[in-house]
């Protein structure tokens, strides 16, 4: 073999060798970037699973005080759609060699009693000692399912842990600790399941509207929005830069200094929000002092008639929400928010979207029926507290008047119930959550 032969065969070898090499890391780069897409899948599918079973959980809690068929029908329907979600991300999760029988029995009959009983108190029946045993069940497996998916979410955030579970996907194997055993496990847990023939408050549905304060205001110039932002953050005029003009259903000015940022409604001149921001020294102020600093500058600043609903603390900071006060009427919907540093006292937030969207001159009627009839609707497993006239809003963007009771559950929960003051019907129901740092509803 001469010379040239030799080389032309160890070329075509090396080329042969590098080819082999290219389709090799080719490969396997295709592979890992497939892993990495069924992981994202994974990861993407187990938190849609999570958040739907964690509604599921919370609208059961509500419906044990539900009394009235249409707020029954409205929780029935919310479980039918949260155990569609739940459903339909489950079907994207692997499954292993289980079929999960149990949970996706779950998932497709919690809806469907919901609405067999919405339909029973719509015939006039009324909850019994069953329906309320069913539902506890019902609420005491949804807590285990969101547990169960809380904890495979955490064990399998690691990459190794996702990666075995791919491998097994990929080699068709099932063996040791996967995603698919722990969704398993959950299986084993529901023996209990019974064969079955629902910021302060309504502060998320505030701001859905037109602003009402807005809608024939006077428009403000750049130069008078920034008198108004100096007064109300208490910094010179020369000091507040202008920044920008922001857009949305409230167009304002907004203005800068150092770590003061203010936003001045273009219709009106109104300070829709004022913010602050610096590290909060050791609290040596108590709640009931900051909320002394709160009306304060509320007063200052003229915003009289105003009660304190539910605060908040985090971060150093006390958020205390203001809610209109008409009267005797307590109006959810005209919400200011005011937030003071605990460290000094210092006022390191303002909002006003709420009242802005909402404060109009209100003339209410005579409420329809008493405070006791009212009180009659409310769940038997209901102890009231306090009863109070409220202003709510609803989901379709309008507000309705209605006796506010703040209860106690048998365990100790406190519980809000609305009932229309004009209807008597159950308007809806919230669901206190207290802490050190304050109250919040869901």
């Amino acid at each position: 073999m001469n010379r040239r032969n030799t080389v032309k065969i160890i070329s075509f070898c090396a080329a042969a060798v590098l080819i082999a090499a290219g389709f090799t890391l080719k490969s396997r780069m295709e592979l890992k970037s497939y892993r990495l897409e069924i992981q994202n899948n994974y990861s993407r599918s187990l938190n849609e699973l999570s958040e739907s079973v964690n509604n599921i959980s919370l609208a059961l809690e509500k419906v044990q005080y539900v009394n009235s068929a249409k707020q029954m029908s409205g929780m029935a329907a919310q479980l039918l759609t949260e155990s569609e979600n739940a459903k339909n991300a489950l079907s994207q999760l692997p499954s292993g060699n289980g079929e999960l029988t149990v949970l996706n029995r779950f998932l497709s009959q919690v809806g469907n009693y919901a609405m067999a009983v919405s339909k029973s108190l719509i015939s006039g029946n009324q909850p019994n000692d069953e329906y309320s045993g069913n539902i506890e069940l019902l609420k005491n497996t949804a807590q285990i399912i969101t547990e169960t998916i809380k904890n495979s979410d955490i064990s399998y955030a690691a990459p190794e842990k996702w990666a075995q579970e791919l491998n097994k996907k990929l080699d068709n194997t099932a063996e040791g600790d996967s995603l698919a055993d722990s969704l398993g496990s959950i299986e084993e847990s529901l023996t209990d399941y019974p064969t079955l023939v629902y910021d302060g408050p309504y502060s998320d549905h505030i701001l859905e509207k037109e602003p009402v304060m807005l809608k024939d205001a006077q428009k403000v110039n750049e130069s008078q929005a920034q008198v108004k932002a100096a007064e109300i953050s208490g910094i010179e005029k020369e000091k507040i830069v202008y920044e920008e003009k922001t857009g949305g259903k409230m167009p304002a000015y907004r203005f800068s200094s150092e770590d003061t940022t203010v936003s001045i409604t273009e219709a009106g001149g109104y300070p829709l929000y004022m913010r602050k921001s610096r590290n909060i020294g050791d609290y040596v102020l108590e709640y009931r002092q900051a909320l002394d600093k709160a009306r304060r500058f509320l007063e200052k600043i003229g915003m009289s008639g105003f009660t304190e609903t539910y605060f908040f603390t985090d971060e150093g900071v006390c958020v205390i929400s203001f809610a209109y006060l008409d009267g005797q009427t307590i109006c959810y919907t005209d919400l200011v928010k005011v937030g003071v540093a605990m460290d000094n006292g210092e006022i390191m937030l303002y909002e006003t979207g709420g009242y802005l969207s909402n404060h109009t001159d209100r003339a209410f009627e005579t409420p329809a029926i008493s405070s006791d009839d009212a009180a009659a609707k409310v769940s038997e497993r209901l102890s009231i507290r306090e009863t109070a006239l409220a202003l709510i809003p609803t989901k379709s963007g309008g507000e309705v008047r209605c006796y506010e009771f703040v209860c106690t559950a048998e365990d100790g929960q406190e519980i809000l119930v609305y009932i229309n003051a004009v209807t008597g019907e159950e308007e809806d129901i919230l669901i206190l959550l207290k802490s050190d740092g304050g109250t919040l509803t869901k």
